[in-house]
């Protein structure tokens, strides 16, 4: 049965069904948490809580791509695990010695823009992939691939103002989706 008609089922009442999406998923979510916090024992704990929010929310889940919005629950409850920790460590430090070394701090710094990073990364990934095929075919083929307009209007077959065009308005709409996270 597809994930499509097993949410229309668990919606309907059949709450049965939930468990048939936690072993599907299960392993992929909890190897996802666990490469993103490196914990073991922790990943479990998220894992499980991705499933009780998804649990929660299902009865208005939209069924679109469910692998995908498991994932991002564990990526949010993996950012949010990682900034609790990052900034645990700091003031477990700190309340030990009663202050914070430079070099530490620094360490604490580089760590939290190294974990806001990714998450900008991931976030930016998923806008991408609301905003319209062909202004997202711009911006991949710019800046991801850091090819000059002639050559995506040559690559999409399109003149260089609609290349310039729909990378101005790809822009504006990752920017307005950004600012509404």
């Amino acid at each position: 049965m597809q994930d499509k008609e097993i949410i229309r089922q668990i919606q309907h009442g059949h709450k049965e069904l939930l468990q048939d999406v936690i072993e599907k998923y299960y392993d992929e979510i909890l190897h996802f948490c666990m490469y993103q916090i490196k914990d073991t024992a922790d990943a479990y704990d998220l894992t499980q809580e991705t499933f009780c929010r998804f649990i929660r929310c299902v009865d208005t889940y939209e069924c679109r791509n469910l692998k995908g919005y498991l994932l991002t629950i564990a990526r949010n409850l993996c950012m949010d695990y990682l900034r609790k920790n990052t900034v645990t460590e700091s003031l477990s430090h700190t309340e030990l010695t009663g202050d914070i070394s430079p070099q530490e701090k620094d360490a604490a710094i580089n760590q939290y823009n190294a974990y806001k990073q990714i998450e900008d990364h991931m976030l930016l990934t998923d806008l991408l992939a609301e905003i319209p095929e062909e202004q997202r075919d711009v911006i991949i083929l710019r800046y991801y691939h850091e090819l000059k307009y002639t050559d995506i209007a040559k690559i999409l077959d399109v003149k260089l103002s609609t290349v310039k065009s729909r990378l101005r308005l790809g822009i504006i709409n990752l920017q307005k989706r950004w600012d509404q996270k």
